[in-house]
């Protein structure tokens, strides 16, 4: 009986040792170059290397994915990072001009900062996208009960790039367009200064072929006598070639007109989205100021 008691005591106490093994958790990875774990309440702090692996691994730039992509693909950073199945180089940290090259778009004045500008710009970026990665995460877990701060100019999406460019493209060639059409009308008003002016469309040649067949009835009539026809009869009144030329003239300046006013509206257009970024770059230069004074 003892005997009995000595085994099953010895059997529960090897099925707990067995929970005990099974409970624990596996021991932590060692990262390369001592880099911490992460979660995903770190996104602002590894945007960075996130940019430079989504870029590298996934081919793919964080400004043309929607909220849920980005916050599925950084999961899945995470878990790699915690597994240390990353590149070496992400975990010794990267360079902000290497992390600012994993972005489908370029600013204008990237190439004339100062490493000081370059610093406020990646903090003030670092601020507005944890913002919104806490903002996106809050809107997932429910409404918040407290009040929530609204943010200014965002950067520019990937529409408006597309329409800039459209605009500027659009822009270029109606100048263009205007510029020959300028230049062909010059030519050929020199050519009539030298030449004079050519018959005009259809209306002065009807118009020819009238003067002459009224010269002709005229002189016919007249018959040998009849040879003293004033100029006027044998080549017209003239009044319909200077209508014709009234005509081309008018046609002329309408033209002109509705190509002034494309080329206003896309100049207007272009000038307000160029409003637009200047107010974002604002934006981040004042949040810069206000952090490093």
């Amino acid at each position: 009986m003892p005997s009995h008691r000595r085994q099953r005591s010895r059997s529960e106490s090897r099925s707990r040792s067995r929970d005990r093994s099974r409970s624990r958790s596996p021991g932590t990875v060692h990262l390369p170059n001592d880099a911490a774990p992460i979660s995903e309440s770190d996104y602002f702090l590894k945007s960075d290397e996130f940019r430079v692996w989504l870029r590298e691994e996934k081919r793919k730039y964080l400004d043309e994915l929607t909220s849920d992509k980005a916050r599925k693909y950084f999961r899945k950073f995470v878990k790699a990072w915690n597994r240390g199945r990353l590149p070496k180089s992400l975990y010794s940290g990267v360079e902000a001009q290497t992390a600012s090259s994993q972005t489908a778009y370029r600013w204008s004045f990237a190439s004339k900062a100062s490493k000081t500008d370059s610093e406020a710009v990646r903090t003030a970026r670092a601020e507005v996208d944890s913002a919104t990665w806490n903002r996106s995460r809050g809107a997932e877990a429910g409404p918040s009960s407290g009040p929530r701060r609204m943010l200014g100019p965002t950067l520019p999406s990937q529409s408006d790039i597309t329409l800039t460019r459209e605009a500027a493209e659009e822009n270029h060639k109606a100048e263009r367009d205007y510029k020959r059409k300028r230049d062909r009308k010059e030519a050929k008003d020199r050519i009539e200064d030298m030449v004079g002016p050519r018959e005009v469309g259809k209306e002065g040649m009807l118009e020819k072929k009238r003067a002459k067949r009224d010269a002709d009835k005229s002189f016919r009539e007249k018959g040998e006598d009849g040879l003293e026809a004033d100029e006027t009869t044998l080549m017209g009144s003239g009044g319909g070639f200077r209508e014709a030329i009234a005509r081309r003239d008018a046609g002329r300046r309408k033209h002109e007109e509705r190509q002034a006013e494309k080329m206003s509206a896309v100049r207007e257009r272009t000038e307000a989205i160029r409003q637009k970024d200047q107010q974002t770059m604002a934006m981040f230069m004042q949040m810069a100021k206000e952090k490093f004074g």
